[in-house]
């Protein structure tokens, strides 16, 4: 009897983890609505139009950091002022029109093409929260892996405006995005980036990131958040800088 209850049981597990394997993923769009709901939900993430982080950058492999300052609003605004004191002050944005990056070794320079549009869709203020399904040709749910050793949903999405392609991971516990891989475009050539994002934190009902560690090629850099001010990005903030206006062509 002992020996028929164990065959019993062990064809009932059997039976369960087939049951189990058969069940289908859940579509990226639940996923993606799933990470909308634990980061404070739509209502929530509507009324921020703006906000303002400050923090520090760090570049463990270079021995470097500094201070630095992100602003981003809404439809597609962005800036960013990193002050490192080996090198100088680095910038870059866009006023949802034209698109800037400056450094002390390469010098001011307006963003073209490819570049242009990568940066124009990197500040997509509501694209970013919320992922809507009209700005993406291709939204997959690719499968159950792990990444930075948490149980997540690999998403793929490819982008109408860009027709770049990305892979987002959400938690499959949480539901929050957890991490992302995708190329990024620069005048060196096409660079394979890792994003690692964590510690969030809530301000103005909504979550977002603390801590944000990038990978790209070669180069490691953390950029750690000290405060969020909700709606606090000032409008002359996104305003073309003086030494990018005389490079645009007229």
């Amino acid at each position: 009897m002992h020996a028929f209850r164990s065959v019993l049981l062990f064809a009932a597990l059997v039976s369960t983890t087939q049951t189990a394997a058969a069940q289908p993923l859940p579509s990226a769009v639940d996923i993606i609505a799933k990470h909308v709901q634990a980061i404070g939900g739509k209502e929530a993430i509507i009324k921020i139009s703006s906000y303002k982080q400050v923090g520090t950058m760090e570049f463990p492999g270079m021995g470097l950091s500094g201070e630095m300052e992100n602003y981003s609003a809404a439809p597609n605004m962005a800036s960013t002022r990193m002050n490192i004191p080996a090198l100088g002050e680095i910038i870059t944005g866009t006023n949802g029109l034209v698109a800037w990056y400056a450094d002390p070794m390469q010098g001011p320079r307006v963003l073209e093409d490819k570049e242009l549009a990568e940066t124009k869709a990197s500040a997509d203020f509501y694209g970013n929260l919320l992922f809507p399904a009209d700005r993406y040709t291709t939204m997959e749910n690719v499968g159950v892996v792990d990444f930075n050793g948490e149980k997540t949903y690999k998403i793929k999405l490819v982008r109408k405006d860009t027709g770049r392609e990305s892979t987002q991971y959400f938690s499959v516990g949480s539901g929050l995005n957890l991490g992302s891989e995708a190329v990024q475009s620069s005048p060196q050539g096409d660079t394979p980036t890792v994003s690692v994002f964590g510690e969030y934190k809530e301000f103005g009902g909504v979550k977002l990131p603390m801590r944000t560690e990038v990978t790209a090629g070669t180069i490691k850099f953390i950029f750690k958040v000290s405060n969020t001010t909700i709606n606090g990005a000032p409008v002359a903030i996104f305003d073309v800088p003086e030494a990018i206006k005389p490079l645009i062509k007229k």
